[in-house]
């Protein structure tokens, strides 16, 4: 069945934009809104599982890849949330399940996901892997300034000042530049079919649901 799915990235893709909109209209009312905030760290683990299967020949030096992604992004929110040095000051709310030291495991998986999906897509434009990192660091802003208000929202996380910090977005850009030069040494940025419509899929889903919170 697996290698079947794996026949078909298109159709796979969209029924993964159709569960995401799921999701949109289950957050965007109140009455289900707990139901699927509780459902967010399956979704990361649910993205997480079709990357993996669209890969090309997943094997050691992807998998040595993901766990350096992994670990440097829980370590460096778990500094970041303790410290306030690197994002700024800010507090994980409940949305993305257990925590260790204050920090979700889910958010490493996160930043694997964006970073991975991202990635991916940007390997579509160019194989210089500066520019690469470069032009991917500022979608990872880009997506960062459509995902904090919702996050917010649905208590992934809370800013401690009344304003979202430009630190944050400067630490953004400059650990997604970091993560993408990281990738480079283990992963081609065209081995997945699936990645970059992932991506597309998640930043529309949170530009969605800002123009949704916005008008309610």
């Amino acid at each position: 069945m697996i290698e079947n799915i794996k026949k078909y990235p298109t159709a796979t893709a969209v029924v993964i934009a159709l569960y995401y909109a799921v999701g949109i209209i289950g957050l965007s009312m109140e009455k289900t809104r707990p139901l699927f905030q509780s459902l967010i760290p399956f979704t990361l683990l649910f993205s997480l599982y079709f990357l993996w299967l669209f890969h090309e020949k997943p094997g050691n030096r992807l998998y040595l890849g993901w766990l350096i992604i992994f670990l440097l992004g829980f370590f460096i929110e778990v500094l970041g949330v303790n410290t306030g040095i690197i994002f700024g000051h800010y507090t994980y709310g409940k949305s993305l399940g257990f925590k260790i030291m204050e920090t979700p495991i889910m958010i490493g998986v996160n930043w694997l996901l964006l970073v991975y999906s991202c990635w991916a897509l940007i390997g579509l434009f160019t194989s210089n892997r500066w520019l690469g990192a470069l032009a991917g660091g500022v979608l990872m802003v880009l997506y960062d300034f459509a995902l904090e208000p919702v996050a917010i929202r649905l208590d992934m996380w809370n800013w401690h000042l009344s304003s979202i910090p430009v630190q944050n977005y400067i630490a953004w850009f400059l650990l997604s530049i970091l993560f993408f030069l990281i990738f480079d040494l283990f992963i081609k940025k065209n081995g997945n079919k699936i990645a970059p419509a992932l991506f597309i899929i998640h930043f529309m889903f949170f530009v969605i649901l800002n123009i949704v919170f916005y008008f309610s």
